[in-house]
């Protein structure tokens, strides 16, 4: 009786086992018809001239292109097969359900094929009803283009949200000490991709993207991602960062360093502010005809404050440079002590027992009034070394002070 009851037990333990097991890798498969199978091109040529709801039971398959899980994305897929491949608009994000490589089908009948800003889609689609996962782990090769195969024909571009690749490209001297996007503001923000023959496409990136702060990459290589369209302006949408590879040598060799302060921020890559005297701080503006952001500082606000505030860059090697110069932008108005500007080879890391070299007078500055300035090339040859670093000193009294503004301090090897 005994060995009996052990054995009831055992099944009865071994059924309770069974019934308890999960499987966390299969999702459940809804159970949508299939009706007629369609290709993505012949689902993009529903659309003619207004968006069209889908009213037969229709799918489509195609292989995740792109998803949600670098954030550059949101609410949307891309879905690829052999003949073309379309944007879907999803009505929440899918950023646990779907990824990149995964096979699905779409059932169709419900949704509509719209144009939305000459960037054809498939809008409302609900990724837990209308979505279902074939296989994963297919992941589509890129088609290898150029700049010039992106450009418009008729209405969209001949790639508009297929996978691709360029070569030889590198983003313009101008963006190179940008980062992707704004990560303060999450701003989408555009930058622009070159290649060896001088044309250039707009990559767009998304300020709540997980790379949005990441400077960007400065050497030329490949670069793969989804073609985008806004309007008449062809645009690259990145997947994830390392489908990048931009580390080769540069065709168009760019400045050694550039501080530009469009990330809108004064500390970023390493700046500091002191204050030795007064709280009065460096910060960031965007106000007049310049159009762009720099650095401003001013100890006016209904009166005047003492102050004494030094904006100290970061440290520098100047060794392997044949001939460095140092370059920036200055406007001012109102009253006040001038700006100046020092350099030192053995920072402290404090201001007042750091050892200063005053070269103020190698620089042009701005007359007044607002109007910007360049400096004019400062010879750094005398401090071809490691640890230099510049800083601007700032003045003011309880009874006057300028307004001072700096902007796109660069270094150059020329």
């Amino acid at each position: 009786m005994n060995i009996k009851n052990s054995i009831l037990t055992l099944l009865i333990g071994s059924l309770a086992l069974i019934g308890c097991k999960k499987d966390f890798d299969t999702p459940p498969v809804a159970d949508l018809p299939a009706g007629n199978i369609i290709t993505i091109d012949s689902l993009r040529k529903i659309y003619t001239a207004f968006d069209t709801t889908i009213t037969a039971d229709l799918s489509v398959y195609g292989t995740v292109t792109a998803d949600e899980i670098s954030g550059n994305l949101y609410k949307v897929l891309y879905i690829q097969d052999a003949t073309n491949a379309i944007q879907l608009e999803l009505t929440a994000s899918s950023s646990r359900l779907f990824f990149q490589g995964d096979r699905v089908r779409v059932a169709l009948k419900g949704l509509t094929v719209a144009r939305e800003n000459n960037m054809l889609k498939v809008i409302n689609v609900d990724p837990e009803k209308q979505i279902i996962k074939q296989t994963k782990g297919e992941e589509i090769a890129p088609k290898v283009v150029t700049i010039a195969d992106l450009a418009i024909s008729g209405v969209y571009s001949p790639f508009q949200g297929q996978l691709v690749q360029l070569n030889d490209v590198e983003f313009i001297c101008d963006d190179i000490w940008s980062t992707y996007a704004d990560p303060i503001a999450q701003y989408d923000q555009n930058r622009t991709l070159r290649d060896t023959l001088g044309n250039t496409i707009i990559v767009r990136s998304s300020g709540y993207s997980s790379f949005a702060g990441t400077t960007l990459a400065k050497g030329k290589g490949s670069f793969v991602a989804i073609v985008s369209q806004y309007n008449t302006t062809v645009q690259l949408t990145i997947r994830k960062l390392e489908d990048l590879s931009l580390t080769g040598t540069r065709k168009i060799k760019c400045p050694v360093y550039v501080k530009n302060f469009e990330d809108q921020s004064i500390t970023s890559g390493g700046w500091t502010k002191q204050n030795v005297v007064g709280n009065i701080n460096w910060s960031i503006a965007d106000v007049g005809s310049n159009n762009t952001y720099y650095a401003m500082i001013s100890n006016y606000s209904g009166t005047n404050t003492a102050c004494e505030t030094w904006l100290v860059s970061p440290s520098f090697d100047l060794t392997n440079l044949t001939n460095p110069i140092l370059y920036f932008q200055s406007a001012y108005k109102y009253t006040g002590d001038a700006l100046r500007l020092y350099v030192t080879t053995a920072y402290t890391g404090d201001v007042t027992t750091t050892t200063w070299t005053d070269i103020t007078s190698s620089a042009t500055w701005s007359t007044g009034n607002f109007i910007w300035a360049g400096s004019g090339n400062i010879n750094l040859s005398s401090y071809k070394q490691a640890g230099v670093r510049f800083a601007f000193k700032y003045t003011g009294t309880n009874s006057n002070g300028s307004t001072w503004e700096i902007d796109d301090f660069t270094i150059n090897d020329i």
